[in-house]
């Protein structure tokens, strides 16, 4: 109907569900520390995808590189949880 407004809150919230989900399985991923590499296929992301979503968590103070060998950033959870003793 010409006039009418459209409802496009529906694909706004799918593609943030999918960016959440992404979100989610990095942190949970991050039990341990991961290879960026690991992380990018295991989302099949781009290396520069994968990059930012890891600059933006790391932003939020959840994650942060580890160290760096060679050309290989290893990521970890920069936060521990409360409920779990630390090792």
């Amino acid at each position: 109907m010409p006039g009418t407004v459209r409802d496009t809150r529906r694909g706004l919230r799918r593609r943030n569900g999918q960016a959440e989900a992404r979100r989610r399985y990095v942190l949970d991923a991050l039990e341990r520390p991961r290879t960026q590499a690991e992380l990018r296929d295991a989302l099949g992301m781009s290396n520069s995808g994968i990059l930012h979503l890891l600059r933006r968590l790391e932003r939020d103070g959840l994650v942060r590189p580890a160290e760096r060998v060679c050309h290989t950033r290893i990521w970890e959870r920069a936060i521990r949880s409360a409920t779990r003793p630390s090792s």
